[in-house]
C-alpha cells in the first residue's frame, strides 16, 4: 500500500482496457459484475477496520512520508553496522513492488541486495494494482520461472502491498520459497490506511482467492517483517509485531522511502543471508 515513487518508468497500458474514472490507465482484468449479480468478491471487510479500534496514521504523518519521498530523505546509515555487511552468497530473491508501483520503485532495494551478494529478480508484471486475477496468477507463474532459473527455492520479499502478496504466495507455494520477508506491509488484519480510498477503487477487480485473514498465520518457512513507527501510510501495529513465527524488526524512517533506507535494507539482507 504505497503511493508511487518512480512508477513513471512503467510500460504503457492498453488504453482499450483502461478503467474510466479517477485512476487513469488502470487496466482491470475483467469488468466487475453488474449490481445485484451473485458473485464471490474480495472481502474488504477483512482487510480494513471499520470500528476505529485500529488507529489510522494521521494526515500529518502521511504528509511527512510524502515529503521524505520528495526530498529523498532517509535515516542516516550506521557506520559501525555498515562495517560488517551481510553476504548473500548468490541467494536468489524475488522482489514484489508496492501498490501502484512497478519494478522501477524496487530498483534501489534490488541494487542494494545485489551489491551484498544476492541474486535479485523483479516481478516483471508492470504496475502492482493489487491481487487482480492476472497479477495473482502471474505472480505464481513468475515464482515458478525464477525457481527454474535459480535451480531451487527462492526468497520472496515484498514492499507494502507487495509484502501482503508475498505472504499470500508463501501460504500457497511453500515448497518453492525459502524465506518470506515484508517491508512496511500490513499482516495482521484488519488494518487502517491513509490511502484506503485508492485501494477500495481497485478492490472490485481483485481475485476472491486472496484471503487477508490468513496473512498473519505462521508460514512454513522463515519469515521477517520490517516496520517503522513513523509510517504515514498504514498502521504500523499491523505490520509484524506479534505475528507468530515472524521476526519483526523496527527501523526508523518513512514508509514510502523504505526501499532506499539503508537500515531497513541491511536488516533485510542480514535476515536473508542467515538462511
Amino acid at each position: 500500500m504505497t503511493a508511487p515513487e518512480g512508477a513513471a518508468g512503467a510500460a504503457p497500458l492498453d488504453d482499450s482496457d483502461a478503467l474510466p474514472g479517477p485512476l487513469p490507465g488502470f487496466a482491470p482484468d475483467a469488468a466487475p459484475p453488474p449490481p445485484g449479480a451473485r458473485h464471490r468478491r474480495f472481502d474488504l471487510a477483512t482487510a480494513f477496520d471499520t470500528t476505529g479500534r485500529v488507529r489510522r496514521p494521521s494526515w500529518r504523518a502521511l504528509l511527512t512520508d510524502l515529503s521524505a519521498m520528495a526530498e529523498g530523505r532517509v535515516p542516516p546509515d550506521d557506520p559501525a553496522d555498515a562495517a560488517h555487511p551481510p553476504d548473500g552468497r548468490g541467494r536468489p530473491v524475488l522482489v514484489i513492488p508496492a501498490f501502484l508501483t512497478d519494478d522501477d520503485y524496487t530498483w534501489p532495494m534490488r541494487d542494494f541486495l545485489e551489491r551484498h551478494g544476492f541474486r535479485c529478480f523483479g516481478w516483471n508484471l508492470g504496475i502492482n494494482w493489487g491481487p487482480t486475477p492476472r497479477l495473482h496468477e502471474g505472480l505464481r507463474a513468475r515464482l515458478a520461472e525464477v525457481c527454474g532459473e535459480a535451480g531451487g527455492r527462492v526468497a520472496v520479499a515484498g514492499v507494502s502491498l507487495g509484502g501482503m502478496l508475498a505472504r499470500d504466495l508463501a501460504h500457497d507455494r511453500p515448497a518453492q520459497i525459502s524465506h518470506v520477508a515484508t517491508m512496511v506491509s500490513p499482516i495482521t488484519m484488519p488494518t487502517a490506511s491513509t490511502i484506503q480510498p485508492l485501494f477500495r477503487l481497485c478492490a472490485p477487480f481483485y481475485s476472491p482467492s486472496v484471503d487477508p485473514r490468513r496473512l498473519a498465520r505462521p508460514t512454513a518457512m522463515p519469515a521477517t517483517a520490517i516496520y517503522t513507527r513513523e509510517d504515514g501510510v498504514v498502521a504500523w501495529e499491523s505490520c509484524g509485531p506479534g505475528v507468530p513465527g515472524c521476526e519483526a524488526i523496527e527501523v526508523p524512517g518513512a514508509h514510502i522511502t523504505v526501499v532506499r533506507n539503508p537500515l531497513a535494507l541491511r536488516a533485510l539482507a542480514r535476515r536473508l543471508a542467515a538462511d
